[in-house]
């Protein structure tokens, strides 16, 4: 009998299967108190479905393990078992290496505290599996779970790695010990942290600031002062930024890559900048690559053509159980719905429960039932297909929640006038967040959608109302998910993969003892892409192999001189002939690069086509690939144009505090999306009112002020609008133009200008447009506090105050603690920021009387 035989037949034992299966019954009808049962829980033999679940071991598949699972945590959590029953529960937990969630049970009393000695005759088998289950911290052994330590093991003895493992196997927290313990056992150290989204960059680098304390300078920026002034570094930064980064620094190497959601290889045109990248980072020198993703069944495909050892890590580990659950409605009985969970595919009767209004129209049905289901509970979060449907379902779960008592924290009504002053009186979220409710999206300030976090965290919210942001390893963990429909960008219905990443967020290890995943009307199969059964892995792709997918797209696209309205509407294009040009300007053969999935005749005719091109080409290699995410003929055909006009003058980019700096972006707009292929679009008035934002945006205006500008526009244009919808506009024109397209192709615009028809030094100011644009400042003084680790918020409130343009991080340091800010006429949220951003890197950068100071 071979492993998989011997687990199967484990998974087939009735002590086993009917153990799984009760425990999830009680557990589920426990947790929900107001679904009524439609029979009688049976009565559960725990000595016989514990003995069946101690033949489980660490090395038994995901399912077997998470039934194993299931049986220990339900007897340690049913009143009615004995202590003798919890107690051998509780030593099949730590035999797992599950002694977080052990240690969830003295916390909440459901276990005799003692010295974690549970059974004395297996004593011995629990320090062995203790020791197992370690890993050397530097100055003491850490205690980890079985995924952890293979981790560890995998990251110091292979070159790259790609490991794949569920959301709540704790992968965050054994990558940071693990980096720090690299940086104390080397004279010198250099890693960068790589994360999907510029949400995920302040909270990696606050975790990596607390694991690395004074040991590693934590650097989020590439226009940082600090680069290259100390021996150990860690940066954390989004490709966009490691892209920038390796261009200003041609020489700089890194000892280890970290790729956090690797799966977002296959994001598009971001995807292949990822993987271009990586490839630049990878030559230079010999890093360690470690790629993690979620729930990949394939993740091997990330080390393909790897130099040196490689090893792909697929974990089992199971650290908290997810209940699938289903809900739909009872025929001819609209408030009456049925509860059923699924256990690797059975469907288990849960019970009945009533909503506690007609779910009319449609979009109620998501709203009515997460209130139905959480209304007892806290850390329920809802997910919405887009901003605007976030915000309707959060005002809907208030209106059903009207008649429940809530009185909101001092913390929420901090945010609620953080909220008032920074973004608008009237943001629902201010009316909301008094209610215990919230949304929260990818385009709202930084500062806020933190606080909101923070507020979930603590309980203070008690629904939250998320997009896809969830899906960009948001650190967001929840008790409760609530799913109906779900989608991708409000768009195309949401992939098994991307459902399965999204459903990872349902329990906390060491919170809780489960997650629920609910979901909505699962018997209606049109308004799910695929009814979510059991969990799956599933195939990762890069979003480099649309190169043969799509070839002949890519050769059309290329032989016909990358057109500017092909880009437009496929923008994937660009950024795939950018990565061929770019490996063929270094003279790599095509068929050589690991990435590229085509066949010898595609690579060969690829080539030939790229060289072509090429040769046509007369903009400088540093502009080339400084601008990776252009087309080079296009970039070649704003260079001609520049040459052919008398002279600079008229298309200079002009300072955004000057007069007529809207003019200079209204044209600049004009000629990128003419050129360039920008997706600026073309309606009317809407190239000024990008410039408008812009310039405004670069200025250092609030948030507050840019909406103010818009809604007077369109009053002044005579133009109808919601207040709602036009702040939401607001936001996203803020992340998806000024942040992020905006830099992408008015730097370009700058720079072959410069190239083109080069400034005179000695009157023209040189300016960072890239960085000005990204971070929503002009000042060294303003991107010095950024690098404190302030948020933009908290920059342009506290830039009111400060007239020096210079101050480095180190002197704006000093300049926060030699005034007492809370006497400034700044939000407390503000204030709290400044103050603990400062007191974090005084403590590691400046003696303590300074550090003192900070707190008077």
């Amino acid at each position: 009998m071979n492993d998989d035989e011997y687990w199967a037949e484990v998974a087939s034992l009735a002590a086993f299967s009917s153990g799984v299966r009760v425990s999830t019954l009680k557990s589920t009808r426990d947790f929900f108190a107001n679904v009524r049962p439609n029979e009688a829980t049976p009565t559960i033999d725990w000595d016989r479905h514990l003995l069946a679940a101690s033949l489980v071991t660490l090395h038994a598949p995901e399912t077997v393990q998470s039934g194993a699972l299931r049986i220990v945590q339900g007897c340690i959590q049913d009143v009615d078992a004995s202590a003798q029953q919890k107690e051998a529960a509780e030593y099949l937990l730590r035999r797992l290496g599950n002694g977080r969630a052990a240690e969830l049970a003295h916390k909440k009393g459901l276990t005799p505290a003692d010295d974690g000695v549970v059974a004395s005759p297996l004593s011995l088998d629990l320090i062995r599996r203790t020791l197992e289950l370690s890993v050397d911290g530097g100055d003491h052994r850490v205690p980890v779970n079985y995924f952890q330590r293979q981790f560890w093991s995998s990251a110091e003895e292979s070159r790259w790695t790609s490991v794949s493992a569920p959301t709540s196997a704790g992968k965050s927290h054994i990558v940071r010990l693990w980096l720090a313990t690299q940086i104390a056992s080397h004279a010198s150290y250099r890693a960068v942290y790589l994360v999907p989204t510029r949400a995920l960059i302040e909270e990696v680098s606050r975790e990596l600031e607390t694991a690395l304390g004074d040991r590693a300078t934590v650097t989020t920026m590439p226009w940082d002062t600090r680069v290259d002034e100390k021996p150990h570094e860690m940066f954390v930064l989004t490709q966009e930024r490691l892209h920038i980064l390796l261009r200003k620094r041609p020489e700089m190497t890194f000892d280890t890559i970290f790729v956090d959601e690797a799966q977002k290889l296959n994001d598009g045109s971001r995807g292949v900048l990822l993987q271009r990248t990586l490839d630049e980072a990878a030559r230079r020198g010999e890093p360690k690559i470690i790629f993690a993703s979620p729930l990949t069944s394939n993740p091997e495909l990330l080390i393909e053509g790897a130099p040196g050892t490689s090893k792909a890590l697929i974990s089992e580990t199971v650290t908290v159980n997810q209940t699938l659950i289903h809900v739909n409605q009872r025929p001819k009985k609209t408030k009456l719905w049925d509860m059923v969970a699924l256990v690797s595919g059975e469907r288990i009767s849960i019970g009945e429960f009533d909503l506690p209004a007609r779910p009319v129209p449609e979009s109620k049905r998501l709203s009515l039932v997460a209130v139905a289901l959480g209304s007892t509970h806290a850390g329920n979060v809802v997910y919405a297909n887009g901003p605007g449907d976030a915000e309707k379902t959060a005002g809907q779960i208030c209106d059903a929640l009207a008649s429940s008592k809530w009185e909101a924290s001092e913390a929420t009504l901090d945010l609620v006038e953080l909220i008032e002053k920074t973004i608008h009186p009237q943001y629902l979220l201010a009316t909301y967040l008094r209610q215990g409710v919230a949304f929260h999206y990818g385009n709202m300030p930084l500062l806020v959608r933190e606080a909101v976090e923070r507020l979930f965290r603590n309980g203070d919210i008690r629904y939250l109302v998320c997009t896809s942001t969830l899906l960009e390893g948001v650190n967001l963990p929840c008790q409760n998910l609530f799913v109906r429909a779900p989608r991708k960008g409000n768009k195309v219905l949401m992939s098994a993969a991307d459902f399965w990443n999204l459903a990872g967020r349902a329990g906390r290890w060491g919170v809780e003892f489960q997650g629920n995943i609910v979901c909505i009307d699962t018997a209606a199969e049109s308004t799910w892409l695929e009814v979510p059964i059991r969990r799956t892995r599933q195939p990762m792709a890069r979003a480099t192999d649309a190169i043969s997918r799509d070839f002949a797209a890519l050769r059309q696209y290329i032989a016909d001189g990358t057109p500017v309205d092909m880009a437009r509407a496929e923008p994937i294009l660009q950024a795939l002939f950018g990565i061929l040009t770019s490996a063929r300007r270094q003279g790599r053969e095509l068929e050589d690069l690991p990435w590229l999935q085509a066949t010898g005749d595609e690579a060969s005719e690829l080539s030939g086509l790229v060289d072509a091109q090429l040769a046509t080409l007369t903009v400088s290699e540093e502009t080339l690939q400084l601008h990776a995410g252009i087309s080079p003929v296009s970039i070649q055909r704003l260079h001609d144009h520049f040459q052919s006009v008398a002279g600079r003058e008229e298309f200079e980019l002009a300072a955004p505090e000057s007069r007529d700096s809207v003019d200079s972006y209204v044209r600049a707009i004009d000629i990128c999306f003419r050129f360039l292929g920008a997706d600026f679009t073309d309606i009317e008035g809407r190239h000024f009112s990008l410039a408008l934002l812009f310039v405004e945006w670069m200025k250092g205006r609030p948030l507050a002020v840019l909406i103010a500008s818009r809604l007077r526009y369109l009053r002044r244009a005579k133009k109808p609008f919601t207040l709602a919808v036009e702040i939401r506009n607001v936001l996203k024109d803020v992340e998806q133009y000024a942040r992020f397209e905006g830099p992408l192709f008015l730097a370009c615009y700058s720079d072959v200008l410069n190239e083109a028809l080069p400034p005179d030094t000695e009157h023209d100011e040189t300016r960072d447009i890239a960085m000005m644009m990204e971070l929503g400042v002009s000042r060294v003084t303003e991107v010095s506090m950024m690098s404190l680790g302030l948020s933009r918020t908290s920059v342009v409130a506290l830039s009111e105050h400060i007239v020096s343009d210079d101050l480095t991080p180190e002197g704006s340091l000093e300049w926060i603690a030699s005034r007492d800010i809370r006497a400034l006429d700044l939000p407390a949220l503000v204030v709290a920021e400044i103050v603990e951003a400062a007191r974090r890197r005084a403590s590691v950068e400046q003696p303590a009387p300074y550090t003192d100071r900070l707190g008077e």
